[in-house]
C-alpha cells in the first residue's frame, strides 16, 4: 500500500466538499435480442459442418482454442433449434465413445446391425478460426483524502487537508478473430470473415475519502469479458451464413433535462414507444445532448425502429466519443438492415 501522506495548509472558509451531493441523473441497464438474416447463407448441399479447434495468436491462453469451439457450436445449435437452419455439427473433439463403440462391435461385444461400431457424421464443411488475445494492466495513483485537522470555530482560520495516494489498476483487453467455412470435398473457402478488433476497458475504482488500494482481482474476471468478445466475432460470423440472435445489452444514463431522466423511467419500465418520444424531445431542446440521442437510440433498437436507431446512434456519436456509442452505431450498421420485421 501507498503510505505518502501529504498535508494542505489552508486559509479562510472551509468549503463543503461534492461528494454528498445528490445524484441528478437516472440510469437504466436495458436488455433485449432480435434475429437478423444471413448475408449469403450456406452453400447448396451443405446440412453437416464440423468446427475445428482455433488457432490462438503468442500471447492467447491455448484454452481459448477450445472454448471457441464451443462458443461457435452453441451459436450453430442454437440456429438450428430456434430458426429451423438445416445444418448439424459433427463433433470432432470428443470421439472416443465412437471407438470405443466400433472396437466392441469388432469384437462382437456390441448388437450393433452387421457387427459395425458407431460412425462420425459426415461433414461437408469445415469451419476454421483464429483468436488473439492481448491483455494490458496499467498501475495508477489516485490521492483520496484521509484526515482534516486544526480548523478554527465554524470552519474558519488555519486547517490542514492530509491525503495519501493509493493504486488504481486498469486493464484493457482486445479480441482479434477472424473465421473461414471451408468446403471439406474441395478446401475452397465460402466465407471469410475477419470483424474489427473487439476492446474492453475494466478500471478499479478509489473513493475519494478514507480510500484503499485497489487490485486486479477486484476487477471483473477476464475470462468472462474474453468470452464476450470472442462471442462477438463468433456471432458476426454465424450471422453471415445462417439466422442469428443479436443479443443487446446498453448502459443508458439520462442527461440533467427532465424529459430525458423521465425516458430512462420508461426504459426502466420496457416502454420503448413513450421512451423514444421524450428523448427525441430532449434532444430537441439541445442538439449536443449526446445522452438524449443515445437513449432515443437504444429507445429505436428495441422497439425494432432500426433506421432511427442508426440515425440516432450517429447523433450520439458526433456528440460524444464514447465507447459505447461506437458499439451501438456499429452494431446497426452491420446487422439494421438484416434484422427479422
Amino acid at each position: 500500500m501507498l503510505m505518502e501522506m501529504r498535508s494542505i495548509v489552508v486559509v479562510g472558509c472551509l468549503v463543503a466538499l461534492p461528494i454528498l451531493s445528490g445524484c441528478a441523473t437516472e440510469q437504466a441497464l436495458v436488455e433485449f435480442s432480435y434475429v437478423v438474416e444471413p448475408t449469403r447463407g450456406l452453400p447448396p448441399g451443405m446440412n453437416t459442418i464440423t468446427i475445428m479447434p482455433a488457432k490462438v495468436g503468442p500471447t492467447t491462453d491455448a484454452k481459448w482454442s477450445e472454448m471457441c469451439v464451443t462458443v461457435m457450436q452453441s451459436l450453430v445449435n442454437e440456429s438450428r433449434n430456434s430458426f429451423g437452419t438445416d445444418i448439424d455439427v459433427s463433433d470432432r473433439r470428443d470421439t472416443q465413445v465412437t471407438f470405443d463403440e466400433a472396437d466392441l462391435a469388432a469384437a462382437g461385444m456390441s448388437t450393433a446391425q452387421g457387427g459395425s461400431g458407431g460412425q462420425l457424421l459426415a461433414a461437408q464443411g469445415a469451419i476454421l478460426s483464429q483468436v488473439d488475445i492481448k491483455i494490458e494492466k496499467h498501475v495508477g495513483r489516485k490521492r483520496t483524502l484521509v484526515g482534516l485537522s486544526g480548523w478554527g470555530g465554524g470552519g474558519l482560520g488555519w486547517g490542514h487537508i492530509r491525503t495519501r495516494q493509493v493504486k488504481t489498476v486498469t486493464r484493457n483487453i482486445t479480441a482479434q478473430t477472424s473465421f473461414k467455412l471451408v468446403d471439406a470435398g474441395n478446401n475452397r473457402v465460402w466465407e471469410h470473415y475477419a470483424p474489427k478488433t473487439f476492446r474492453a476497458t475494466d478500471r478499479t475504482k478509489a473513493s475519494p475519502i478514507f480510500g484503499s488500494s485497489r487490485t486486479e482481482a477486484e476487477l471483473t474476471p477476464r475470462d468472462a469479458i474474453i468470452a464476450t468478445l470472442v462471442e462477438q466475432g463468433a456471432r458476426e460470423f454465424i450471422s453471415r451464413l445462417m439466422p442469428c440472435r443479436i443479443s443487446v445489452e446498453a448502459d443508458v444514463i439520462s442527461s440533467g433535462n427532465a424529459n430525458c431522466k423521465q425516458g430512462v423511467r420508461f426504459l426502466r419500465a420496457e416502454e420503448y414507444g413513450e421512451a423514444l418520444v421524450l428523448f427525441e424531445s430532449a434532444w430537441a431542446k439541445n442538439s449536443n445532448d449526446h445522452r438524449a440521442a443515445f437513449g432515443a437510440g437504444v429507445a429505436a433498437e428495441a422497439s425494432g425502429r432500426y433506421h432511427d436507431a442508426l440515425k440516432f446512434y450517429k447523433r450520439a456519436r458526433m456528440g460524444a466519443d464514447l465507447p459505447a456509442y461506437t458499439v451501438a452505431l456499429d452494431r446497426m450498421k452491420e446487422f439494421g438492415a438484416r434484422a427479422r420485421r
